[in-house]
């Protein structure tokens, strides 16, 4: 071989071990390897924070100490900390945390707004006011039109159309008739969210309405009579809806979870946790599934109590308590990892995790109706601006 080859052979050689090495030390500070200058020069095992924030551009601390802002990353030795992300016009949000060695921590702050804005959606009253299993739809009837004409049954379709605020944005599915006064109604939909059962209040008759027809008069006729079949039939619905979720969880959740109503068990908007009503007291042995590295560190409740509320993380094998059955709709808010809920006089939210329980309303409003909108930034309530006045749907701004 000549002295030429030679020499090539050894830049190839040389470039191949450079490469080598650059990967594995990119490789090291990539799992959080910092280096240490203390004494001898060595490598320090750290963890990193992922701080990330809706909105963005928050105030990122770590132990009270401002580090950074968020979508950032933080190199932190491994130990305990306090983490708390801040940003004007918003409610603080914080956590405490254990950071492991090689192991990223991902902290997705949902920030919520420290005064909410709070707008009319109706403007002529909202008479019993009730929402679709699927969260899209609202139906309410109206007694107050200044043209009676306008009374009636209305629609509303909770969707994210900026210009959601606009008049008449609540369809009429029926006007009154001589003998049909919709305030005199409730209403309760399918579980497909595709018809509306509506009850008078009054004499106890009842109308089946179909949303994919054209409400009139003429297919408007008491369904007393087949009101059983119409329950049974609801009812397979809901089981049906209710086992097409159900096996996604492991099955020591199902056996301890409550499928008597789909309001008792709510998956998140990406079906990786589950909110569930304990139906008996259990204890869930740890590992159920595989957890990630990277599991959540929150205190778990794993010793399950009957009638009491709980989140199961899917994907990393965690269990934390919520709450007993007196806490009211609860529901997920939509790409977050909250639920909200009424206590007292007021619309609270939490974590999944039962972190951050923060109070995003108080005051007068119907504990009953509280819907949130389909993209989590609103929250529908029924209220009036002082009293004796009329009652209509308001949104709530909350992020």
């Amino acid at each position: 071989m000549s002295t030429l080859d030679k020499k090539s052979l050894s830049v190839i050689l040389l470039v191949i071990i450079l490469i080598i090495t650059a990967t594995y030390v990119i490789s090291f500070f990539a799992r959080g390897y910092q280096i240490s200058t203390k004494g001898k020069i060595s490598f320090l095992a750290t963890g990193i924070i992922s701080a990330t924030s809706r909105p963005k551009a928050a105030s990122v601390y770590i132990n009270d100490r401002l580090i950074t802002a968020t979508d950032d990353t933080i190199n932190l030795v491994p130990d305990e900390y306090t983490i708390k992300i801040i940003k004007d016009g918003y409610l603080p949000w914080q956590k405490n945390i254990q950071i492991k060695k090689e192991i990223v921590y991902q902290s997705d702050a949902q920030l919520f707004r420290s005064a909410p804005d709070l707008k009319p959606v109706t403007l002529t009253g909202a008479i019993n006011p009730a929402v679709s299993p699927d969260g899209s739809l609202v139906v309410f009837s109206v007694a107050s039109a200044s043209a009676t004409k306008d009374n009636g049954l209305y629609l509303l379709e909770l969707s994210n159309n900026v210009n959601f605020l606009a008049k008449n944005t609540a369809r009429q599915l029926s006007s009154n008739l001589s003998n049909l006064d919709w305030s005199k109604f409730t209403f309760t939909f399918s579980p497909n969210s595709r018809q509306i059962l509506a009850k008078n209040i009054s004499n106890n008759t009842n109308y089946l309405i179909n949303l994919d027809s054209t409400t009139d008069y003429k297919n408007l006729y008491d369904v007393t009579a087949k009101l059983t079949l119409i329950k049974e039939e609801w009812q397979n619905q809901e089981e049906q809806l209710i086992k097409a979720k159900i096996t996604l969880i492991p099955k020591e959740i199902q056996a301890i979870t409550s499928t008597t109503s789909a309001k008792n068990i709510l998956f998140s908007d990406d079906d990786t946790k589950v909110l569930y009503l304990a139906k008996t007291d259990a204890n869930l042995q740890k590992d159920l599934i595989s957890p990630p590295p990277a599991q959540s560190t929150q205190n778990q409740s794993r010793d399950i109590k009957k009638d009491n509320y709980y989140v199961y993380d899917i994907k990393d094998d965690t269990n934390f308590w919520i709450g007993d059955s007196s806490l009211q709709n609860l529901n997920w808010l939509a790409n977050s990892y909250n639920l909200i809920y009424t206590e007292d006089q007021k619309i609270q939210t939490v974590e999944y995790d039962n972190t951050n329980k923060l109070t995003l309303f108080a005051g007068n409003f119907d504990k009953n109706v509280v819907y949130p909108w389909l993209d989590g930034s609103k929250i529908i309530t029924l209220t009036a601006p002082y009293n004796n006045a009329q009652e209509n749907l308001y949104s709530i701004s909350i992020r």
